[in-house]
């Protein structure tokens, strides 16, 4: 059974070049985890920008959750867009096409790159005519309340991107593929709405996820075992389990370090290892967001 193969998006330390004059500061930071892509832009305390150059990166769609109030110019394909938004506007900016990026105030952003290549396979995914336009500008700026609310979920693991695990980003790029090209695509969704999984594939799906409880798994090679496409298996093993895959897996590292600790041999930093935790840091958070308790604190109940 042959996966199909991404291409990887080489995301620059420093993602923008800022001409800038006076005591101004740039801080970027990047998340890149399977088809995730995301980039924290933290520009200027003290004055405002000039032009910034972006990267051409691959043909993909800009969506950024701005921090803070924001005054910009933005020129794609030789039209000029000018913007003044409050913290909290989400933008759409079609990437490939830009020519120059004007910062009039300091801004604070949260970007995610979706790909029209990743919005071709969630159509072709639903069996639905693919959509590869978002609004009727290659820029704009909209007050989502879904978006940000998105996009602060993955901002921690900006501080611990090990800690974020491949099954997460991948159901994370599907459900934000999904949700804005239902919204500003017009994504004709006639997926029909089925029931769980069935017995065996329940049973290989799971077996396959405790199999890489320490590697992590993708979602498309969960939905490829069990016959399904990826939208429809993500629905089915909610409606079987009553959690998504992602949290299935979280559930079973941790039901995993508990019986490597019940053993009594194994350090905390060896169980995180062995579960597949990132760090025993985030075996710990993850076990106490669980059961209400530190492992330390669980081992020595047992």
């Amino acid at each position: 059974m042959q996966m199909r193969e991404y291409p990887k998006i080489k995301v620059p330390a420093v993602a923008l070049d800022f001409a800038a004059k006076g005591p101004l500061t740039l801080r970027v930071r990047s998340l890149v985890r399977s088809r995730l892509r995301m980039i924290e832009v933290d520009y200027g305390e003290n004055g405002a920008g000039n032009h910034a150059e972006f990267p051409q990166l691959e043909d993909t769609y800009l969506i950024g959750v701005r921090c803070k109030a924001e005054v910009s110019r933005t020129s794609v394909g030789g039209t000029i867009f000018d913007y003044s938004s409050p913290s909290g506007y989400t933008h759409f900016l079609w990437l490939s096409g830009v020519d120059f990026v004007e910062l009039n105030t300091p801004s604070f952003t949260i970007e995610l790159l979706l790909p029209r290549a990743f919005m071709r396979e969630v159509a072709e995914d639903l069996e639905v005519p693919a959509v590869t336009r978002l609004g009727d500008d290659p820029c704009f700026i909209r007050p989502d309340l879904a978006i940000p609310r998105m996009a602060r979920r993955l901002q921690p693991y900006l501080d611990d991107p090990e800690a974020l695990d491949t099954l997460y980003a991948d159901s994370f790029m599907w459900a934000l593929g999904l949700y804005v090209m239902r919204h500003y695509g017009g994504l004709a969704d006639r997926r029909p709405m089925l029931g769980g999984l069935t017995s065996w594939q329940e049973r290989v799906a799971k077996e396959l996820i405790e199999a890489h409880l320490a590697s992590g798994i993708m979602l498309e090679e969960l939905a490829l075992w069990c016959g399904l496409r990826v939208s429809q298996f993500s629905h089915a093993f909610k409606r079987s389990t009553g959690v998504p895959p992602y949290r299935w897996l979280m559930q079973r590292r941790v039901a995993r370090a508990k019986e490597l600790m019940r053993l009594g041999r194994a350090s905390l930093a060896q169980v995180s290892v062995e579960c597949g935790f990132a760090d025993q840091g985030h075996f710990s958070r993850t076990f106490t967001a669980l059961n209400g308790v530190t492992p330390a604190a669980w081992r020595r109940q047992v």
